[in-house]
């Protein structure tokens, strides 16, 4: 079986289904980098968060309990103060997602 695809130039089956396949190889790794690096949080704010739960929750003796909402608003005000980049908000929910994410993580470890 030939493809033709301009005036005088064809292609063989072979060779065709060789580049769709490695088309779709890629398409596949593209995806599944996103989706790895989208697991942590979809924000930069939301993925440093998640490593400084997940940070809290390894140095967390036994027993730990998630600091409360206000606690978490108050860290997320600190952090914010320190990195002076982004929006307060953003820091926010980025504490009240990621942060939590992270400590549950290393929590259900035990």
């Amino acid at each position: 079986m030939v493809f033709s695809l301009k005036h005088g130039q064809t292609i063989q089956a072979c060779a065709f289904f060789v580049m769709m396949g490695a088309v779709a190889f890629v398409a596949c790794g593209v995806t599944a980098f996103y989706t790895q690096r989208a697991a942590h949080g979809r924000t930069a704010e939301e993925r440093a968060v998640y490593a400084i739960g997940e940070k809290a929750g390894e140095e967390a003796p036994p027993g730990a309990r998630l600091p409360t909402d206000a606690d978490l608003n108050m860290m997320a005000q600190k952090y914010f103060k320190q990195q002076g980049s982004g929006e307060r908000q953003s820091w926010d929910l980025a504490f009240e997602n990621g942060y939590t994410d992270g400590f549950k993580k290393t929590r259900h470890r035990e």
